[in-house]
């Protein structure tokens, strides 16, 4: 009897695996599919992601925290915001830093800090460059997404999820086995009976 429980909780342990892996795997996938084609950043529902890569924002973002960016005005931003935004106006380079001043004399200018630092940004970040604020941050996601992006990420992701296919479709006719086996032995029985 505790052999049958453990082999249903295995089970179930199993196909609760696949699931979460399959629903990781086609997450991942669109995100990666919409971004190539798009040429932009993945987003969802407007929201964009954007990895974390320095420890500058520690402890709030930790290193290769996955952080989910609202883009909105400018004017909405109010100081101890995180926001993320382009380091120069025609730059590759995204930062996200604390907003710790807004000045609104000429034009509006974040003064912006990483947490982890103890002098603000050399440059005061202009309202074009913002890309938007930090409303929510996945510790470490960064990391898995950002190797899931790579093509070694993607062969990884593919093995691993044809190894949980293979083993789920080797268990399954496994117990169809045994079980046609349990019917043969039955007939047998039934017919040894009858033989009798």
């Amino acid at each position: 009897m505790k052999m049958h429980v453990s082999y249903r909780i295995m089970d179930l342990l199993m196909k609760t695996i696949l699931i979460l892996l399959t629903l990781v795997a086609l997450s991942l996938l669109f995100f990666l599919v919409q971004s190539k084609v798009s040429g932009r950043v993945p987003s969802i529902g407007g929201y964009q992601m954007y990895i974390v890569m320095s420890g500058s924002m520690n402890p709030a973002v930790k290193t290769g925290s996955l952080v989910i960016v609202k883009p909105l005005d400018p004017e909405e931003i109010r100081p101890k915001d995180i926001i993320t935004f382009k380091s120069e106006i025609e730059s590759e380079n995204i930062t996200t830093h604390r907003v710790v001043e807004i000045d609104k004399s000429a034009e509006l200018f974040f003064r912006t800090r990483g947490d982890a630092n103890e002098v603000d940004d050399p440059m005061p970040v202009s309202a074009s460059q913002v890309i938007g604020k930090v409303v929510y941050s996945i510790p470490y996601a960064g990391f898995a997404f950002h190797f899931i992006r790579s093509q070694n990420g993607i062969i990884t992701l593919l093995v691993v999820f044809i190894i949980f296919i293979s083993a789920e479709l080797i268990k399954t006719l496994w117990v169809e086995r045994k079980k046609n086996k349990q019917k043969i032995e039955k007939n047998m029985e039934v017919v040894i009976k009858e033989d009798v």
